[in-house]
């Protein structure tokens, strides 16, 4: 069952969630296979990430949430990106090469815009002003990534 987002906070903290998600995947994969073409392209994803935490975070300010409301929150986004973690990426080859790894970031990037847009669409004020402004953040890394697959793809 999915949690009704009242608040841009609540927004945010999501966001925040999902940030941390993405960088704990990042940091896992650079340690494993952070050899050969694969590091400096994984720890400009990392980079980009941590980025976007320090960002949505900044926006959030020093509210806390309740301890079972953070918890309800956090667990929602857990399953949005990265579904399977890296047991699945793996499966889906997302880091057999440097331009695999970026399309599979790519693909997240595209489920944290879809994701974002619906939670604006099903919310209202702050909160749905708070989740279309980080859809379109989102929205620049992912162009970004686009850049970065093109010139991947361009200099092998």
């Amino acid at each position: 069952m999915a949690l009704e987002i009242q608040s841009a906070q609540e927004a945010l903290f999501i966001a925040c969630e999902m940030e941390k998600r993405a960088i704990r995947m990042y940091e896992r994969m650079l340690m494993l296979f952070g050899d050969s073409g694969r590091e400096p392209v994984l720890k400009q994803l990392l980079r980009d990430e941590q980025n976007h935490l320090n960002c949505f975070t900044n926006l959030r300010g020093e509210d806390a949430l309740s301890g079972e409301e953070a918890l309800l929150l956090s667990a929602q986004a857990s399953g949005i990106l990265f579904p399977g973690g890296l047991t699945e990426a793996l499966r889906h080859g997302a880091v057999d090469t440097p331009q695999q790894l970026i399309a599979y970031a790519a693909g997240q990037e595209e489920t944290a815009i879809q994701t974002y847009t619906d939670f604006a669409a099903k919310t209202s004020g702050e909160a749905s002003e708070a989740f279309l402004l980080i859809a379109r953040e989102e929205s620049q890394h992912l162009q970004n990534l686009r850049d970065m697959l093109q010139n991947q793809s361009e200099n092998p």
